[in-house]
């Protein structure tokens, strides 16, 4: 923790008290409240005619959802452009300031990831092919399983896969689930994508090829909420980033395969449709519903009956695993705690950067200590 004669020996950026309060669409006069202070005390701190003490800074640090030493270094700019493909009738200014701090995070977890990765000297390499905007979605989605080597099989562990080519995944909470994903190719980053924690596994596999799409086709920064209707999409480009989503995840071929050896009726119950969706593809019932109604198989406007009673059935249990590591992935933990096993950071930034307490956080590093002998 910071003490008041360290701060005063750091020279606070002001360009990055901007770059915070910028991303999350926030005037002077709406912080200035919130830290009890003037609007012109927000300009002047960012302008450095002067200094915030550490308690503001820390108000401001929780306000932008920053980490104290974001304002005391340059870091990489986050996107300044965000395309948000919402629900109608809303704007990314309209959000909630709760849901534009999930961004903030967000971009903090980018951030911290790439500083430690730097000081492990690892390069990341990105392996992820690139497409023009007007690419087919069959064409983008059979390059990709290609690539995999997937056939006409499921994809599991598709999040995995993308890491090893290069993609940056993060999973946080989303209040109100006022979006689906957000995803921006970064120039420091490289090509990342956040997906809604309290959406359902299957859904969240299908928006993480919904906004793989986007970023493979060039469709910039984009923040996107997927409708569970189809067919209410929200222009052009979110139409074909469904397309992709629903080729990748779910092949013609095997697909067909599936449901005729399952012997399912053009009106096939609802556990019937959760136990192909979630346990053999991955993916919800809706989507799933949807791709079986367009290749014919069950009847049209079917699945809109089955939005109505929510699908009771989960799946299989796997091993419980603590909720911040499904949000961060094994990717960045094991390269957060390598990075304090050789002594790199210390046991405060490692629970900073993981969103856990200090406590929990020594626990973590015994556990893996113990792992390892």
């Amino acid at each position: 923790m910071m003490n008041n004669s360290e701060l005063k020996e750091s020279l606070i950026i002001g360009a990055q008290l901007q770059k915070a309060r910028n991303l999350l669409q926030l005037a002077p006069e709406e912080v200035a409240p919130e830290v009890n202070i003037t609007r012109q005390d927000i300009l002047d701190w960012e302008e450095e005619r002067s200094q915030p003490t550490l308690k503001q800074l820390e108000e401001l640090a929780e306000l932008y959802g920053r980490e104290i030493d974001y304002f005391l270094k340059e870091t990489p700019a986050p996107p300044e452009k965000i395309e948000f493909r919402g629900k109608p009738g809303q704007s990314l200014k309209e959000l909630s300031k709760e849901t534009k701090i999930v961004l903030a995070r967000f971009d903090e977890l980018c951030r911290t990831a790439l500083e430690f990765e730097n000081l492990l000297n690892k390069k990341r390499e990105v392996k992820l092919p690139r497409f023009q905007e007007s690419a087919h979605p069959k064409t983008v989605a059979q390059s990709l399983r290609r690539k995999f080597d997937a056939g006409d099989k499921p994809l599991p562990n598709l999040r995995e896969r993308l890491e090893g080519e290069g993609l940056r995944m993060f999973e946080l909470p989303v209040p109100e689930d006022a979006f689906s994903g957000f995803s921006f190719w970064h120039l420091e980053y490289g090509p990342c994508i956040l997906l809604n924690a309290s959406e359902l596994r299957g859904r969240k596999n299908f928006t993480l090829a919904h906004e793989l799409a986007h970023l493979l086709c060039g469709h910039g920064s984009s923040l996107c909420y997927i409708p569970l209707k189809f067919g209410e999409h929200l222009g052009d480009l979110e139409y074909k980033a469904n397309r992709v989503a629903i080729e990748l995840l779910l092949p013609e071929l095997g697909v067909v395969e599936d449901f005729r050896r399952r012997n399912l009726s053009r009106t096939p119950s609802e556990n019937q449709l959760a136990y192909m969706a979630y346990r053999k593809w991955g993916v919800s019932v809706q989507a799933l519903g949807y791709r079986l109604e367009n290749l014919g198989l069950i009847k049209r406007e079917y699945t809109d009956t089955l939005l109505e009673t929510k699908p009771h059935f989960r799946g299989k249990k796997g091993p419980r695993t603590p909720g911040w590591k499904k949000q961060l992935g094994k990717e960045f933990v094991d390269t957060t705690l390598e990075a304090y096993q050789r002594g790199l950071i210390s046991t405060g930034k490692v629970a900073s950067g993981l969103g856990i307490t200090v406590r929990e956080a020594m626990k973590e590093i015994e556990q893996r200590s113990k792992q390892q002998d």
